[in-house]
């Protein structure tokens, strides 16, 4: 399990340094993009969590319902996330559209 928690960790940081180099670098990142990104990352990492432990401990029911509640939660953060930025971009294109 140790070597579980490691590798976790290290997808954890290999999540937010992807989403740094991918959007930062560009300058598509607002406050609110990052504070969902990192919530989105951790409620990920939770679920991932959630599940190897419950397999680890004997309890199948409880992996699989932590998967479909946790996972679903996890999957409508995405795509708020996802949205906003979308929104985001498009409020920064007509307001760009405006000045030129």
């Amino acid at each position: 399990m140790i070597i579980f928690w490691m590798l976790l960790g290290a997808l954890i940081a290999s999540s937010i340094w992807f989403v740094y180099v991918k959007f930062q670098a560009a300058g598509k990142m607002s406050v609110a993009r990052w504070i969902l990104t990192s919530i989105s990352v951790l409620w990920g990492a939770f679920t991932i969590a959630w599940i190897v432990s419950s397999i680890d401990e004997g309890e199948m029911q409880a992996a699989g319902m932590g998967l479909l509640i946790f996972g679903a939660i996890l999957l409508v953060l995405i795509i708020v996330t996802v949205r906003l930025n979308s929104l985001i971009y498009l409020i920064k294109k007509a307001g760009k559209a405006e000045a030129a």
